[in-house]
Parts: structure tokens; C-alpha cells; sequence
């Protein structure tokens, strides 16, 4: 069978257009996700409806895990693969996550103060959202240890097995509370910290030992697929068993109200495990197959446009969260002295932030390009 559907040698190398088009659906929901995040009561993120639906299942299941698994299945495509280039490339996350911070908490947080002199507002949980871990931190450090792996000749089974005792440890040391708020923000990036009591209340959002299995996964994937010699047949035989079975995983978390789909929210997600990983990484190949088959049908005109907005990722994601940010928890505050919203002005705003946020991706894109383009004459000179 495995003779049937992969090749000895790289036969299906270069962008695929499926996975652009699956990354795009996954971007344009991003500021929408968020908005819904920002501008609803905490404890309705908890209750089945429509808030519930963005958070959890969209920001979610379908949502973040998917954004590493498409980033380890890229590095398994790109030219960019040695060790030297993938920690160089982790350290300039780092750099830009905090450099985020500062345009999405830190100026806004201070003007909301200045306007407004509401510290527990603007200035009660700056700190810990500053130094926090968010997705760029956690790319940052997943780069800079596969940089090491790759730098110890690991073959991608081997870095995977790996992520899978990283994933077990990582499920043992969930929702683990210091005592120490220095040791909890820092420890944070490492393994699920959850406080159990005291002020202010800190949580780790994408765990090291956590969420590195979905990047090694990808990029394991990545290494398959590119052998794959027909992606049709292969989807038709793996994508609906691994639909059925996360279906019917999630389903029941949900019913029961426990683990990563409710528990105490979003944060039970982030400390997901083992299992519930696995699972994540079947609902993604399960649903892989739609994005297969349905971007056959997308005309060519509109390709080019999918495949930019899907280079332009890291762009998109910076520029919609300051948008998020400086709109939700600034601007709707100082006006109305409450974030929140309902459902449709949510998912109204969500959607306007999204189309700016990757008009003004694709116009930094060109900026860049062409001052690329400008220097070039001089560095050959």
C-alpha cells in the first residue's frame, strides 16, 4: 500500500497550492477568533453558543494547533532547513513576539490608563501578558530546539518521537502553580502553569512540552509528503477515519464538559494531552481533505491572491492583533467603558479587522520587496 501512494525520491516538491488555501482559511478567521475572545464575558467563552463556537472549536481545535502543523510541514518544504538558518530564524520571532507586545499591550495600555486612569484596566495584568507566552514566543523556542535537533542529525521520526515524551511530560506538569510569579511567567514557556489562587492570575498559553508535537508532526508529514505520489487517494483513505474518530472525541468532551473542548476554557486547551493532541492532529488531517478537493475548484485568478496572504502570514498575525487590541480593548473601553459585544457586531468587526489586517499585510509585503529590490544594486556593487 505505502509503495502505491509514496515514491522513494521527492516527486511532489514545490508550493501546494491545498495547504495555501487551507493556511488562508485558517488567517482570514484569525482577527475574527480574537475579537470574539476580547469582547465577550469570560464565563460565556464557557457556555455552548456562538462565542463558545469562535473560541474554542475555531480558535481551537480547527485553529491554532493547525497553524503548527502547517509551520513544520513549510519547514520540511523550505530551502531554509539547516540548523544555522532555522535558529536564526527562531531568534527573529523572538525578536518580532516582542516587538508585538510592545504595539499590542504595552502603548495601548498605557494611553488607556492615561485616558481613563483605570489601573486595574489597563496596567493589573500588563506584565503578565508582556512576558508572557503567545504563539511568536513559542515558534521562537520550537525553532531554536529543532535548530538543535536538526543539528544533531535526528531523522524526522526520531524529532517526533521525541515531541511525543515531550508531550507526555508536558501532560504530567499541566496546570502547575510555583507559587512564584516570576517562576510561574517564566516556567510558563515551558510546561501548562495555571494559578490556582492569588493576584494576579497567570497562565501559560503554548507550553514548549506541550504544543511541540504538532510542529515536529508537521514536519515528519511534511517529509511523507513530499514522496506522496497521488494526494487524492491519500486523503480518501486517511482523512475520513481520522474525521470520525476526532468528531466523535470532540463530541463527547463537549457532552461531558471536560477536557481541551471545555473544561475552564481556552486555558485547558493550552495544557492539553497527549491524547488530546493526537487528537487534534486527526481532526486536522481529516478536514485536510476538503481544502484538497475544494481548491480544485478555486479559479486561477484568484490563486496568486490565496498564495500571497498565505506568504504574508506573520504579517497578518502582528497587524490584526494590535488592530484587535488598540480597537477592543482601547478604543471600545475608553468610549463605552466595557469591551464587550454581542455576537453580530463581534463577528462584524472581526471580519472588517480581518480584511484590513491582510490588505495592510500584502502592502508591508511590497514595501519590503522593494526595498529589497532597491539595495540589491549596491550590494552587488
Amino acid at each position: 500500500m505505502t509503495d502505491k501512494l509514496f515514491s522513494k525520491e521527492p516527486c511532489n516538491t514545490g508550493r501546494q497550492f491545498e495547504l495555501d488555501w487551507f493556511r488562508f482559511i485558517l488567517i482570514y478567521r484569525l482577527a475574527i477568533v480574537h475579537v470574539f475572545v476580547e469582547a465577550t464575558p469570560p464565563a460565556n467563552l464557557d457556555v455552548i453558543g456562538i462565542p463558545y463556537y469562535f473560541d474554542s472549536i475555531v480558535g481551537g481545535v480547527i485553529g491554532a494547533t493547525r497553524f503548527m502543523i502547517l509551520m513544520g510541514l513549510g519547514l520540511a518544504y523550505t530551502r531554509h532547513s539547516t540548523p544555522k538558518e532555522v535558529f536564526r530564524r527562531g531568534v527573529k520571532l523572538g525578536v518580532i513576539g516582542l516587538a508585538l507586545n510592545v504595539c499590542r499591550y504595552l502603548i495601548p495600555s498605557l494611553i488607556g490608563f492615561a485616558i481613563t486612569g483605570d489601573s486595574e484596566q489597563f496596567l493589573s495584568e500588563l506584565p503578565y501578558l508582556f512576558f508572557g507566552n503567545d504563539i511568536l514566543q513559542f515558534v521562537s523556542l520550537a525553532m531554536m530546539l529543532m535548530a538543535l535537533l536538526l543539528y544533531l542529525k535526528l531523522s524526522p521520526p526520531k524529532i517526533f518521537a521525541l515531541s511525543l515524551v515531550m508531550s507526555i511530560i508536558g501532560t504530567v506538569f499541566r496546570s502547575v502553580d510555583l507559587n512564584n510569579n516570576v517562576l510561574n511567567v517564566i516556567a510558563g514557556h515551558f510546561i501548562g502553569i495555571e494559578t490556582v489562587s492569588g493576584d494576579p492570575y497567570i497562565y501559560s498559553d503554548f507550553p514548549i512540552m506541550t504544543w511541540f508535537i504538532f510542529y515536529a508532526f508537521g514536519y515528519i508529514f511534511g517529509e511523507y509528503y513530499k514522496r506522496l505520489k497521488n494526494k487524492e487517494k491519500f486523503y480518501l483513505i486517511v482523512s475520513p477515519v481520522c474525521l470520525v474518530i476526532s468528531v466523535a472525541f470532540c463530541a463527547w468532551e463537549i457532552h461531558g464538559g471536560f477536557g481541551m473542548m471545555m473544561g475552564e476554557g481556552a486555558n485547558v486547551f493550552y495544557h492539553m494531552t497527549t491524547i488530546e493532541a493526537i487528537i487534534c492532529i486527526m481532526a486536522c488531517l481529516g478536514t485536510m481533505m476538503i481544502f484538497m478537493f475544494t481548491s480544485k475548484l478555486i479559479p486561477e485568478k484568484l490563486k496568486k491572491p490565496i498564495e500571497s496572504v498565505s506568504r504574508n502570514v506573520n504579517s497578518v498575525y502582528c497587524i490584526h492583533w494590535v488592530l484587535v487590541w488598540w480597537t477592543v480593548d482601547l478604543a471600545l473601553y475608553c468610549i463605552r467603558g466595557s469591551v464587550y459585544l454581542t455576537p453580530l457586531p463581534a463577528y462584524l468587526l472581526g471580519l472588517a479587522l480581518s480584511v484590513i489586517s491582510i490588505l495592510l499585510a500584502e502592502v508591508w509585503s511590497r514595501i519590503k520587496k522593494n526595498y529589497k529590490m532597491k539595495r540589491m544594486p549596491a550590494n552587488e556593487g
